[in-house]
């Protein structure tokens, strides 16, 4: 049998094993009456008969229409979302892409596939990994990372400490999407920050911990939402649980200001009540304590108590009207102190404090900006508290998958410099995304001195050095503004950097009172992904995200220990040294992409690229034209001419020398005495490979076609099975010798006529198909512990030919095809007991705790020994299977199968012969 394919790396695509022509298994026929009807889809892009934008956006439609959401451009995963679950992520699914080659072209195309690839890549090479998931807002990226997650926790060993872990590293998910995730107007389950979280392995590949590092808040929405947005989801889960009772908080959401102003409390599908219960259980299971859990229910109050302060005039400043007691308690601090906290203004000036009164609007704006800062700090600590629980303590760790699952591309009515920042991250995505799998791929055949033929495509590099080069870039400018004397403002901002930048290619705006194309307070960036209107008010105080010291103050002075820390700088006594002005918020953004971007260059990438199907979320649904505008801009065009034109697979020679040197005979065994590049080159020409279809490099060798690839693998499984097969067999053998005789005895010696336990072949494989049998369980991936020709004994005591096959699972019941059908394969765990009669016959009952699923054999024809054998076996592999759980072997003559009796009759004949008997009826020889 072949030996899995658990090692194998075809850093390649899932091409046909044709070539480049599509082939049955690669493809798929539109149905008719659907988008693309008649046409064929195929499964990786780089089939295509024409490279072209139509083409592509027609292949996405084909394969949609028929339920396959997922499609490939080499190693790059294309996913469509549905708006709908899909019944492709259970168990069975899972374990088709188990210890595959990478992207293996006889399975259709899935997330899985690419997560076995990274994880196999990790475990066996040791290489860290990063998974780079990207689309715009909807697109489907936080599922996307869920799959990719649940992917790797199933696959990564099990013991009751793996097992521990990766219930912790799950269960970050319910907690971090509920603070981080929230409803707008073109997605339910928004992700409103960025996550990059590592998944740390051991040199087994179980898993040790993880670390989540987390990008830009967008902690605007705690105070502002727009038409048909909501809030961070917990603050409804909270709500819809009741725990804000006790804290003077009602359940509905349309009672509190900070939660009520999108008008879109409800979101269709989602339960408020049964997700707060998840999360909640996800914090217990990382390891927040319930003083913990109760600390973020009071610290959510505050926010939403401070979202109905009363803010009103006072002669030159303001005051608090009626301050709410169940705040102040909460907080534990006084009304005055409160009062004094929000309305003024505290500066140090030459070693003194100098308070200055706040008006109505800017008390109210600091209120604002307070419950901003309580939310953003307490997001941080409990991204800080998971990584304390769930991050490795030890020097344990070998390697790392990385999954980045980050807000996608945004454009929206009026957008601020949220989605400035989040679109300047994906500029620097797209812009590794150039990198990666364009420029470097073309940059290392120049390198390597390769024969290729160049694609054009665009690189976004310039957009990316517009927003963040120094000294002209956007942000310094920006900085520029927010720190020069007098008083700085949007508007002063905006005409500074059109004065510079104007003439910009990928910069638009107002260049006077007579330039009416852009409309005064605008300024447009050509992106990748579309032209963005952005507004330039708000930027500049965004961008400073300065807090008074006067609130700071007032966190500082709370009973609630977390508040107190997050606040540090509330504390007087360090005021007089505190000169340093802070980082602004553009800046730290910059900084921390560039440092994510560094991150990810470190690591073997592998990428998922997200479409949105419709901005309606309506299920299987496809608009063409929002399709036609993200394939423009995720650049998938240009991927697939780069791929078709290029080399699907390169290897260093010492590494291609080490894998595949057992395929030369030449090579194998030390016998090699020539360079390793010359030693490739014998491999190739060993396996009838022809120059024309390869090319080396100073370093590398390059194959052009993904059917040379497989082919080398294939041919190496069937090497490795021929040198470790019989290693295999000869230690079952030799187990069985071990095993078989004691359980044997032990079960019939002395008990059952006819049998003898002391003259037993063990072979195990008595079927007479044995090349059928090779097929079966290639097929299955496992090995086969005991095959033979039998009979089965039907209804109205039918007798059948069959074979019976039983591995380390399931006892399959098959036609002499070997065809197998569901209800022919009993699994091992459901066997509850194997019966047998005591006199001279080789009838087995193997009964089921599945009603109607007992199975009747006669295994007769091959002499009593096989049935020794045979029932040995079942009970001894079925015992492993259940866990050491015994199975009952039951000699009597009261024998039934499926609730019917066996009826034993005396025979002078030595042949098995049956009756027709409202049960089973075996006649046994009497002599």
């Amino acid at each position: 049998m072949p030996v899995k394919r658990v090692n194998s790396q075809v850093r390649a695509s899932g091409h046909g094993l044709k070539g480049n022509r599509p082939q049955q298994g690669s493809f798929i026929k539109g149905k008719a009456g659907a988008p693309g009807a008649g046409k064929i889809g195929v499964y990786d892009l780089i089939l295509l008969d024409e490279q072209t934008e139509e083409r592509v956006i027609q292949n996405i439609e084909t394969l949609y229409a028929n339920n396959q959401i997922y499609s490939y451009i080499g190693n790059v995963v294309i996913a469509v979302n549905p708006f709908k679950r899909l019944p492709i992520y259970d168990t069975k699914t899972l374990e088709k892409y188990m210890a595959r080659s990478a992207f293996d072209p006889k399975l259709e195309p899935h997330i899985f596939a690419l997560a076995d690839n990274a994880f196999t890549d990790m475990k066996f090479r040791g290489r860290d990994q990063v998974v780079i998931i990207s689309g715009e807002s909807g697109a489907g990226k936080t599922e996307a990372s869920k799959h990719i997650m649940q992917y790797v926790a199933a696959v990564s060993g099990s013991n009751e400490q793996v097992n521990a872990v990766k219930n912790k590293l799950l269960s970050t998910n319910p907690v971090l999407e509920a603070f981080g995730n929230a409803k707008t107007v073109r997605n339910d389950n928004s992700s409103r920050f960025g996550k990059y979280m590592d998944l740390q392995f051991d040199f087994k590949g179980y898993p040790t911990g993880g670390f989540v590092t987390t990008y830009l808040l967008e902690k605007a929405r705690v105070v502002r939402q727009s038409e048909g947005d909501r809030n961070f989801h917990i603050f409804y889960q909270m709500l819809a649980s009741g725990a804000g009772n006790k804290r003077g908080l009602q359940n509905s959401a349309d009672k509190y200001s900070y939660l009520n102003q999108g008008n879109s409390n409800k979101v269709f599908g989602m339960d408020d009540k049964k997700e707060y219960a998840e999360m909640i259980a996800g914090l217990k299971a990382v390891g927040f304590t319930s003083e913990e859990e109760e600390t973020i229910l009071d610290i959510l109050a505050i926010i939403l108590h401070l979202g109905e302060v009363n803010i009103v005039s006072s002669g030159q400043g303001s005051r608090v009207d009626k301050p709410n007691s169940h705040m102040l308690k909460l907080l534990g601090i006084d009304a005055n102190t409160f009062e004094r906290g929000v309305t003024n203004n505290t500066r140090v000036v030459g070693g003194s404090q100098t308070a200055t009164p706040l008006n109505e609007q800017a008390a109210k704006d600091a209120v604002d900006s307070l419950a901003k800062a309580i939310y953003q700090r307490t997001f941080d600590w409990v991204a800080k508290r998971i990584n304390d629980a769930i991050s490795t303590k030890n020097n344990d760790q070998k390697a790392v998958i990385g999954v980045l699952d980050i807000y996608g591309f945004e454009i929206f009515q009026t957008n601020s410099f949220e989605q400035f920042c989040i679109n300047y991250c994906n500029e620097s995505l797209q812009q590794l995304f150039i990198e990666l799998t364009l420029k470097t791929e073309q940059d290392e055949y120049i390198s390597e001195g390769i024969t290729w033929e160049p694609i054009d495509y665009f690189n976004n590099k310039i957009i990316c050095d517009l927003v963040d080069k120094k000294p002209t870039g956007i942000i310094a400018l920006l900085d520029e503004e927010s720190i020069r004397p007098g008083t700085p403002s949007d508007k002063a901002w905006l005409e500074k950097m059109t004065k510079q930048i104007g003439k910009h290619a990928h910069y638009q705006a107002s260049t006077g009172p007579r330039d009416k194309e852009v409309a005064e307070g605008i300024f447009i960036l050509k992106h990748y992904a579309g032209d963005v209107a952005y507004t330039a008010q708000g930027f500049l105080n965004k961008n400073a995200d300065t807090l008074f010291k006067d609130l700071s103050r007032l966190m500082f002075s709370s009973k609630i220990k977390v508040l107190k820390e997050a606040f540090a700088e509330g504390d007087e006594r360090k005021w007089m040294g505190a000169s340093k002005r802070p980082q602004t918020a553009g800046r730290a953004f910059s900084d921390s992409m560039k440092n994510m971007i560094k991150l990810l260059n470190t690591k073997i990438p592998s990428y998922v690229r997200c479409i949105k199907s419709n901005h309606k979320r309506q299920p299987m649904f496809l608009d063409s034209e929002l399709v036609k505008h993200q394939v423009k801009y995720l650049g998938l065009v240009e991927n697939v001419r780069v791929r078709r034109a290029g080399f699907c697979f390169r290897e260093l020679y010492k590494d291609f020398f080490w894998r595949y040197s057992l395929l030369s005979p030449k090579c194998y065994g030390g016998k090699w005495r020539g360079s390793e590049q010359e030693g490739c080159k014998q491999i190739m020409n060993d396996m009838g490979i022809q120059t024309r279809s390869y090319q080396m490099g100073k370093t590398k060798l390059f194959i052009k076609n993904p059917i040379h690839v497989f082919k080398l693998e294939e041919e190496r499984d069937e090497m490795l099975e021929k040198i470790v097969v019989p290693i295999q067999r000869a230690w079952r053998g030799h187990k069985a010798h071990q095993e078989i005789p004691d359980k044997a005895k032990a079960l019939f010696h002395g008990k059952k006529e006819g049998w003898k336990t002391g003259l037993l072949f063990l072979r195990g494989t008595y079927v007479v198909e044995r090349e059928l049998l090779d097929e079966f369980t290639a097929k299955l991936e496992t090995a086969s512990v005991f095959s033979a020709n039998v009979q089965k004994i039907g209804k109205n005591n039918k007798i059948v030919d069959r074979i019976v096959v039983l591995t380390s699972e399931n006892l399959y019941k098959l036609d002499n095809k070997f065809v197998e059908k569901p209800r022919r394969v009993l699994s091992l765990k459901n066997v509850k007991s194997v019966d047998i009669s005591p006199y001279n016959d080789s009838i087995v009952v193997v009964k089921a705790d599945i009603p109607g699923r007992d199975y009747l054999l006669n295994l007769g024809s091959a002499g009593p020994n096989l049935a020794v054998e045979f029932v040995t076996r079942v009970v001894l592999t079925a015992e492993k299977a259940k866990e050491g759980k015994k199975i009952p072997v039951n000699i009597t003559k009261d024998m039934s199968v499926n609730d019917k009796p066996v009826v034993f009759e005396k025979n002078s004949e030595k042949s098995f012969k049956t009756i027709l008997r409202p049960g089973p009826v075996v006649l046994y020889s009497d002599k």
